[in-house]
């Protein structure tokens, strides 16, 4: 009998998916378990095997081409001679035309802006600062789309800079009166656009702030590198923070907690998401069971795990069931920052740099380093005297990590 493979649901948020590249041709034998195509989710890009063996008879959804969850996308049978059901047999979804436009408002719309370029940010940043026309450079991204990595491999092969010195990089200059460059959204995008959004409307934030010394966490990190040195671990501020973060979030479960409508949910496992920064937007990776681990540890699967999120490898389970979530901008210089709850979590840390400044010790003033935390929860299950003893203990554990071993 043949099997019908549809668009699945690979993660709570996705309404949708985008097959960005079939690992079979029509006709091909398949292994149960082996990759069949790659989809393009709101945060990943999913390898997704087989779910039987038999010959891919039909493949219903071309390369590009976006459809809702549970949409059938190819047809798998036991045989080539099986017959297969009549609502494959029109084959697959063609490429989405563009809407028409009438040729006088078209020449106009060109006039102003020219053709539209798929590009990615990143990839738009680094071509206007090395002096790149990316007209020209080939896009393998989905689509054609330019990706950073277009970018670098144009750099490589010594594509030279474009004469266009007023209107940067593959645009022309602006004239009065024309708007501005229009940006499509991309999945991650507007993912990111509604979670964050539904999270300030359906969460009431406040903040708490402390600054804390970091002189003890600075030469606990300098003892673990020098440690963990011969096993090709380099330890950061955020690996120790986040093994302070899960021993204050034992301490004060109210904080690693999330609010339902009629309920609060007290989560047994400390699994805390890592904001990591991609090409298109942000993708929080989680940390699971973080009380449980060794900073070594916690170094080694962060460092992991941010390596697959930059390259869309993350597993459905590496980005999902996060019960508190840390944000770090301290290597940008940012003094200080409030970050927005990532739902249904109930609380976020901002950790800004860390930054020498005089500060009064026994009654004379030294400089030490400092270190801002600030501390973003939810209102509706977390009050302010609660927020306040949980960013005090989080400040103690920084100012004393020794502590944590003993």
């Amino acid at each position: 009998m043949p099997t019908i493979i549809e668009m699945p649901a690979l993660s709570s948020t996705m309404k949708k998916g985008k097959v960005v590249k079939w690992c079979k041709k029509e006709g091909d034998a398949v292994e149960k378990g082996e990759i069949l195509y790659e989809v393009e989710t709101d945060k990943v890009n999913v390898e997704v095997e087989s779910l039987t063996s038999g010959f891919l008879r039909k493949i219903l959804v071309a390369e590009g081409i976006e459809v809702p969850i549970k949409t059938p996308i190819a047809v798998i049978s036991e045989s080539m001679d099986e017959d297969i059901p009549a609502m494959v047999e029109a084959g697959p979804v063609p490429e989405v035309s563009p809407p028409k436009v009438e040729p006088e408002k078209e020449t106009k719309k060109e006039l102003k802006k020219g053709p539209k370029l798929k590009i990615s940010p990143l990839a738009r940043r680094i071509a206007e600062e090395k002096g790149i026309d990316p007209q020209i450079v080939k896009g393998t991204g989905p689509g054609g789309r330019i990706t950073k990595e277009d970018v670098e491999k144009a750099l490589e092969e010594g594509v030279q800079a474009s004469a266009q010195p007023t209107g940067g990089v593959g645009v022309e200059a602006p004239q009065p009166g024309v708007e501005g460059e229009d940006i499509e959204l991309t999945k991650m995008r507007k993912v990111i656009a509604q979670r964050l959004q539904e999270s300030k409307v359906n969460a009431p934030h406040f903040y708490v702030d402390v600054t804390a010394d970091a002189t003890a966490m600075t030469q606990l990190k300098e003892a673990l590198e020098e440690k963990a040195q011969d096993e090709g671990i380099k330890v950061s501020f955020n690996d120790i923070l986040i093994k302070i973060l899960s021993q204050a979030l034992q301490e004060y479960p109210m904080v690693n907690a999330s609010f339902r409508e009629d309920h609060i949910r007290l989560h047994h496992a400390i699994n805390i998401g890592v904001a990591v920064a991609v090409e298109d937007g942000l993708v929080v990776p989680v940390l699971r069971n973080a009380d449980e681990k060794t900073i070594s540890q916690i170094s080694r699967e962060v460092e992991e795990l941010a390596g697959k999120a930059r390259t869309k490898k993350l597993l459905p389970d590496e980005y999902q069931g996060g019960t508190f979530t840390i944000t770090n901008l301290g290597m940008f210089g940012v003094e200080s920052f409030h970050a927005i709850i990532n739902p249904p979590e109930s609380g976020i840390l901002a950790v800004s740099a860390i930054i020498p400044k005089p500060v009064v010790v026994d009654g004379e003033i030294v400089v030490r380093p400092c270190l801002k935390l600030s501390l973003s929860v939810d209102h509706r299950l977390v009050d302010g005297a609660v927020a306040a003893r949980f960013l005090a203990r989080i400040k103690e554990l920084v100012e004393t990590p020794s502590s944590m071993f003993e």
